[in-house]
């Protein structure tokens, strides 16, 4: 039996040898002295491919917003629409009614091609009975009629572009002045002007201030003759029939200082 154990030791010393000589073996074969470098080197390795690779999230991965969970943001109120200015001459012509009375005339500045009213704006109205009133109101935002002593007066808001048409008909006082156009022995009444009566130049192309010496209910056929004041009254008269016809202005070129 003792020849056995010696015979089973015999054999694991050279199997040890053996692995020994294995071992050196590789070494060589991988270029290593010892097994110390071997250890290094595979602690140095790179994981294998079947190492799982650190998470990174994909494109279409992401945390998700209101928009995905069908909950916006608090409302918010909606900004307060803004307010035009306040245009003073469009609610001036606005607040004009029909019927109403101005104390507004054409200047003559505007020649006889367009009128130049006396004030940018309707001022509050005055009295229709009145010496203050030059202009009624006769109607709004229509057609106006025209003929001797009308005339209209419009504005158009820049703010809102609405415009505002008023027809005037022009309201006559004795003892008042207006311009006229004198060509030769006839003058041309410049029904809607009022001016000063006093001599002062006037605005081109008027040449005479003309004196109203009456304003009368007009009889059948009437002309400058139904102007005489007095029985053999030898003034010149330049009469205009006004108000459709219903009312004769009598005037004369003014003498005054």
């Amino acid at each position: 039996m003792a020849g056995a154990s010696d015979d089973h030791s015999a054999a694991k010393v050279w199997a040890l040898i053996g692995g020994i000589a294995s071992v050196l073996s590789i070494l060589g074969w991988l270029g290593l002295n010892n097994v110390g470098e071997l250890k290094d080197l595979v602690a140095d390795s790179p994981p294998s491919s079947s190492s799982p690779a650190p998470y990174t999230s994909s494109p279409s991965d992401r945390i998700p917003d209101d928009s995905d969970t069908g909950e916006g943001k608090a409302d918010e109120p909606d900004p307060e629409p803004s307010t035009p200015a306040p245009n003073p001459t469009e609610e001036a012509f606005e607040a004009i009614s029909a019927g109403d009375c101005l104390a507004v005339y054409d200047t003559g500045r505007g020649g006889t091609t367009s009128v130049d009213w006396s004030v940018g704006a309707p001022p509050d109205p005055v009295s229709c009975a009145g010496e203050q009133a030059q202009v009624q109101v006769t109607a709004i935002n229509t057609a106006c009629p025209t003929g001797y002593g009308k005339s209209y007066w419009s504005y158009r808001s820049a703010t809102t572009g609405d415009t505002t048409k008023l027809c005037l008909t022009r309201v006559y006082h004795a003892n008042y002045c207006i311009l006229g156009r004198q060509s030769g022995d006839s003058i041309s009444l410049a029904l809607m002007t009022a001016v000063a009566c006093r001599r002062e130049p006037v605005p081109v192309p008027y040449n005479q201030i003309m004196h109203i010496t009456g304003v009368y209910r007009a009889p059948a056929g009437a002309d400058a003759n139904n102007c005489r004041r007095v029985a053999g009254d030898q003034t010149r008269y330049w009469a205009a029939l006004v108000d459709d016809g219903a009312t004769l202005l009598c005037t004369t070129i003014y003498q005054g200082g």
